[in-house]
């Protein structure tokens, strides 16, 4: 049986680059940073399971982890680019897929950058940065459950930006957020199930480039420096941006997403 193959775009010509998008987005967040980069790079930026127009998973909520994301990722990169090492980009859960990747297949990867992943599994129980954010995913799942998915997104998109961004999307935005809520609790059970720890990440060998916005939660940015403390080939930059920056601030944003493709290991 053929393995499933994410939705994606492709543009321009020489080394590789794979953009992962974050919780709610799709493969369209990268348009911007594809048009800057498809001069010098085949940049590929896909939809990960239920987002765009990639299916769900076939697995039940509370079985899905990262390596799930990370199969739908190497499974267009054998595609697309096979055996090929690349440049891999993700931001948020695009971002702690992205760093799954990683690990379980090094060998493709040539650098990574990540822009505040929310690898919360890294997090050690009794984390005081852990408590608000499991509290409000905790809250975010329940509201699924008792089938209200338009509170259960104003939670997730208010949380992360501030209260009132969800009101202020026009309403096909909305409505396109809301069709999506049932992922929310797939990524909930990824970012949290997942049995890596920074011990796994450690060994990482590719250069690894993590942004962080100055103005993000407290959580997001635990995650952030904890990678850099703890994974030797990491460097930490910061911008004056929050959590969606990627999306909201390109402009601050992309330029050191593109700067840190060109970075190398310390000697």
């Amino acid at each position: 049986m053929n393995k499933l193959l994410p939705s994606y775009f492709s543009a321009g010509d020489g080394p590789a680059v794979i953009l992962l998008h974050c919780t709610l987005s799709s493969k369209n967040q990268w348009r911007a940073l594809a048009s800057l980069l498809q001069g010098s790079h085949r940049v590929i930026a896909l939809d990960l399971y239920g987002y765009g127009d990639t299916p769900m998973p076939a697995v039940a909520a509370g079985n899905f982890t990262l390596a799930d994301e990370a199969e739908l990722v190497r499974a267009l990169a054998d595609e697309l680019v096979p055996g090929e090492r690349f440049q891999l980009v993700g931001h948020s859960y695009g971002g702690a897929a992205a760093l799954c990747f990683s690990h379980l297949f090094p060998e493709r990867v040539s650098g990574l950058t990540v822009f505040e992943p929310v690898s919360f599994h890294l997090l050690p129980e009794g984390d005081p940065a852990l408590t608000g954010s499991r509290d409000f995913m905790l809250r975010m799942r329940d509201l699924v459950a008792a089938g209200k998915p338009q509170e259960a997104v104003e939670t997730f998109v208010d949380y992360w930006g501030a209260p009132g961004t969800f009101a202020g999307f026009p309403p096909r935005v909305r409505n396109d957020f809301v069709a999506r809520a049932e992922k929310l609790v797939f990524d909930f059970h990824a970012i949290t199930g997942t049995p890596f720890t920074i011990g796994d990440y450690r060994e990482l060998p590719m250069p690894v480039t993590v942004i962080a916005g100055r103005s993000s939660r407290p959580t997001a940015l635990r995650v952030a420096h904890l990678l850099a403390d703890g994974v030797p080939a990491c460097r930490l930059l910061e911008v004056d941006t929050g959590h969606m920056g990627p999306v909201n601030d390109p402009d601050r944003v992309n330029p050191v997403i593109i700067e840190s493709l060109s970075a190398r290991p310390e000697e």
